[in-house]
Protein backbone atom coordinates (compact mmCIF):
# COMPACT_ATOMS: atom_id res chain seq x y z
CA UNK A 1 0.00 0.00 0.00
CA UNK A 2 1.18 3.22 -1.21
CA UNK A 3 1.55 6.10 1.66
CA UNK A 4 0.18 9.58 0.05
CA UNK A 5 2.03 12.30 0.57
CA UNK A 6 0.67 15.54 2.85
CA UNK A 7 0.12 18.86 1.17
CA UNK A 8 3.20 19.83 3.05
CA UNK A 9 5.84 17.04 2.31
CA UNK A 10 5.12 17.72 -1.55
CA UNK A 11 5.94 20.91 -1.07
CA UNK A 12 9.11 20.57 0.81
CA UNK A 13 10.02 18.07 -1.30
CA UNK A 14 10.31 20.88 -4.24
CA UNK A 15 12.46 23.05 -2.15
CA UNK A 16 15.79 22.39 -0.46
CA UNK A 17 17.57 23.53 2.89
CA UNK A 18 20.47 25.95 2.60
CA UNK A 19 22.87 27.82 5.24
CA UNK A 20 22.82 31.33 4.69
CA UNK A 21 25.12 33.56 6.79
CA UNK A 22 23.39 35.68 9.36
CA UNK A 23 23.53 37.62 12.24
CA UNK A 24 22.61 34.75 14.58
CA UNK A 25 23.99 33.01 17.53
CA UNK A 26 24.71 29.97 15.19
CA UNK A 27 26.20 32.47 12.44
CA UNK A 28 23.99 31.47 9.72
CA UNK A 29 20.35 30.32 9.15
CA UNK A 30 18.18 27.27 7.18
CA UNK A 31 16.34 29.35 3.93
CA UNK A 32 14.59 27.01 1.54
CA UNK A 33 15.39 27.45 -1.87
CA UNK A 34 12.89 26.23 -4.63
CA UNK A 35 14.32 23.20 -6.58
CA UNK A 36 11.25 22.12 -8.49
CA UNK A 37 10.15 22.97 -12.26
CA UNK A 38 9.39 26.23 -13.59
CA UNK A 39 6.25 26.62 -15.88
CA UNK A 40 5.00 29.52 -17.81
CA UNK A 41 1.78 29.67 -20.16
CA UNK A 42 1.20 31.03 -23.08
CA UNK A 43 -1.64 31.19 -25.72
CA UNK A 44 -0.98 31.17 -29.31
CA UNK A 45 -3.84 33.43 -30.15
CA UNK A 46 -4.01 36.29 -27.55
CA UNK A 47 -1.63 37.65 -25.13
CA UNK A 48 -1.32 36.54 -21.59
CA UNK A 49 -2.48 39.70 -20.25
CA UNK A 50 -5.16 39.41 -22.84
CA UNK A 51 -6.81 36.01 -21.63
CA UNK A 52 -6.50 37.62 -17.96
CA UNK A 53 -8.49 40.62 -18.71
CA UNK A 54 -10.80 37.92 -20.14
CA UNK A 55 -10.98 35.32 -16.99
CA UNK A 56 -11.62 38.51 -14.80
CA UNK A 57 -14.59 39.70 -16.92
CA UNK A 58 -15.53 36.68 -17.68
CA UNK A 59 -15.88 36.19 -13.53
CA UNK A 60 -17.32 39.19 -12.21
CA UNK A 61 -19.99 39.02 -15.24
CA UNK A 62 -21.19 35.30 -14.07
CA UNK A 63 -21.28 36.79 -10.46
CA UNK A 64 -23.93 39.75 -11.65
CA UNK A 65 -25.77 37.41 -13.68
CA UNK A 66 -25.86 34.75 -10.93
CA UNK A 67 -27.24 37.06 -7.97
CA UNK A 68 -29.68 39.22 -10.49
CA UNK A 69 -31.05 35.82 -11.44
CA UNK A 70 -31.37 34.32 -8.09
CA UNK A 71 -32.97 37.28 -6.16
CA UNK A 72 -35.92 37.92 -9.01
CA UNK A 73 -39.31 36.44 -7.36
CA UNK A 74 -40.57 34.25 -10.64
CA UNK A 75 -42.32 30.69 -10.31
CA UNK A 76 -38.31 29.36 -12.06
CA UNK A 77 -37.02 30.56 -8.19
CA UNK A 78 -40.24 29.17 -6.55
CA UNK A 79 -38.77 25.30 -7.67
CA UNK A 80 -37.21 23.46 -4.42
CA UNK A 81 -35.09 21.43 -6.63
CA UNK A 82 -33.51 23.69 -8.91
CA UNK A 83 -32.59 26.10 -5.50
CA UNK A 84 -30.60 23.06 -4.55
CA UNK A 85 -28.68 22.70 -7.56
CA UNK A 86 -28.23 26.24 -8.05
CA UNK A 87 -26.67 26.72 -4.24
CA UNK A 88 -24.67 23.40 -5.06
CA UNK A 89 -23.08 25.48 -7.79
CA UNK A 90 -21.06 27.94 -5.66
CA UNK A 91 -18.90 25.17 -4.33
CA UNK A 92 -17.28 24.44 -7.16
CA UNK A 93 -17.88 27.85 -8.73
CA UNK A 94 -15.64 29.16 -5.70
CA UNK A 95 -13.17 26.25 -6.64
CA UNK A 96 -13.35 27.68 -9.96
CA UNK A 97 -12.53 31.16 -8.39
CA UNK A 98 -10.17 30.38 -6.40
CA UNK A 99 -8.13 28.93 -9.52
CA UNK A 100 -8.99 32.38 -12.02
CA UNK A 101 -7.67 34.75 -9.04
CA UNK A 102 -4.21 32.30 -8.64
CA UNK A 103 -3.89 32.62 -11.96
CA UNK A 104 -4.52 36.15 -12.60
CA UNK A 105 -2.42 37.16 -9.56
CA UNK A 106 0.79 34.51 -11.32
CA UNK A 107 3.70 36.11 -12.48
CA UNK A 108 5.53 35.12 -16.31
CA UNK A 109 6.91 31.85 -14.57
CA UNK A 110 4.85 29.76 -11.60
CA UNK A 111 6.32 26.46 -9.45
CA UNK A 112 4.79 23.28 -11.14
CA UNK A 113 2.77 22.45 -8.20
CA UNK A 114 1.23 25.81 -8.12
CA UNK A 115 0.54 25.76 -11.91
CA UNK A 116 -1.31 21.98 -11.63
CA UNK A 117 -3.65 23.44 -8.88
CA UNK A 118 -4.48 26.51 -10.63
CA UNK A 119 -4.99 23.83 -13.70
CA UNK A 120 -7.28 21.37 -11.81
CA UNK A 121 -9.36 24.56 -10.07
CA UNK A 122 -10.08 25.95 -13.09
CA UNK A 123 -11.07 22.88 -15.29
CA UNK A 124 -13.16 20.73 -12.70
CA UNK A 125 -14.52 24.54 -11.29
CA UNK A 126 -15.72 25.35 -14.64
CA UNK A 127 -17.09 22.08 -15.75
CA UNK A 128 -19.06 21.03 -12.54
CA UNK A 129 -20.44 24.97 -12.05
CA UNK A 130 -21.98 24.67 -15.69
CA UNK A 131 -23.49 21.07 -15.14
CA UNK A 132 -25.20 21.83 -11.74
CA UNK A 133 -26.51 25.35 -13.41
CA UNK A 134 -27.81 23.51 -16.16
CA UNK A 135 -29.23 20.65 -14.02
CA UNK A 136 -30.80 23.85 -11.94
CA UNK A 137 -31.93 24.95 -15.04
CA UNK A 138 -33.67 22.18 -16.24
CA UNK A 139 -35.44 21.25 -13.05
CA UNK A 140 -36.66 24.73 -12.78
CA UNK A 141 -37.92 25.50 -16.30
CA UNK A 142 -39.19 21.75 -16.14
CA UNK A 143 -41.37 22.81 -13.12
CA UNK A 144 -42.66 25.67 -14.76
CA UNK A 145 -43.86 24.19 -17.68
CA UNK A 146 -45.94 20.92 -15.61
CA UNK A 147 -47.49 23.56 -13.19
CA UNK A 148 -48.01 26.06 -16.05
CA UNK A 149 -46.44 28.88 -14.08
CA UNK A 150 -44.51 30.03 -16.59
CA UNK A 151 -44.02 33.70 -17.34
CA UNK A 152 -42.07 36.01 -19.81
CA UNK A 153 -39.88 36.73 -16.73
CA UNK A 154 -39.20 33.18 -16.49
CA UNK A 155 -37.82 33.07 -19.99
CA UNK A 156 -35.54 36.67 -19.16
CA UNK A 157 -33.92 34.09 -16.21
CA UNK A 158 -33.28 31.18 -18.33
CA UNK A 159 -31.44 33.61 -20.51
CA UNK A 160 -29.56 35.05 -17.57
CA UNK A 161 -28.35 31.45 -16.32
CA UNK A 162 -27.83 29.98 -19.81
CA UNK A 163 -25.10 33.15 -20.64
CA UNK A 164 -23.88 32.27 -16.78
CA UNK A 165 -23.19 28.69 -17.74
CA UNK A 166 -21.76 30.00 -21.33
CA UNK A 167 -19.37 32.08 -19.32
CA UNK A 168 -18.18 29.46 -17.60
CA UNK A 169 -17.64 27.16 -20.31
CA UNK A 170 -16.16 30.04 -22.38
CA UNK A 171 -13.45 30.14 -19.26
CA UNK A 172 -12.98 26.60 -19.65
CA UNK A 173 -12.19 26.23 -23.42
CA UNK A 174 -9.70 29.40 -23.05
CA UNK A 175 -7.95 27.56 -19.80
CA UNK A 176 -7.76 24.38 -21.95
CA UNK A 177 -6.50 26.25 -25.29
CA UNK A 178 -3.21 27.85 -23.14
CA UNK A 179 -0.26 25.84 -23.65
CA UNK A 180 2.13 25.37 -20.47
CA UNK A 181 5.64 25.44 -21.19
CA UNK A 182 8.06 23.73 -18.46
CA UNK A 183 11.17 24.98 -17.68
CA UNK A 184 14.50 23.86 -15.38
CA UNK A 185 15.47 25.30 -12.48
CA UNK A 186 18.88 27.08 -12.02
CA UNK A 187 19.39 28.51 -8.92
CA UNK A 188 16.42 29.40 -7.59
CA UNK A 189 14.91 30.76 -11.31
CA UNK A 190 13.73 29.63 -14.55
CA UNK A 191 16.23 28.20 -16.53
CA UNK A 192 15.97 26.64 -20.26
CA UNK A 193 13.22 24.98 -21.42
CA UNK A 194 12.70 21.22 -20.76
Amino acid sequence: MVKRKSYRERYFEDNQPVRQVANTRKGYRIVYQYVGLWTAWRSEKWTLKTVKWFFALAELAGVCLYLICARVDTPLNHCQLANGFGVLSVVPWILELSGVVRFLLSKAYAKEMDSREIDQSIRYGAVLRAGLLGLSLLCGVVNTLVNGTATLLDGGMALGILASIALSVAVWQVYRSLLLDTYHNENGEPGSPC
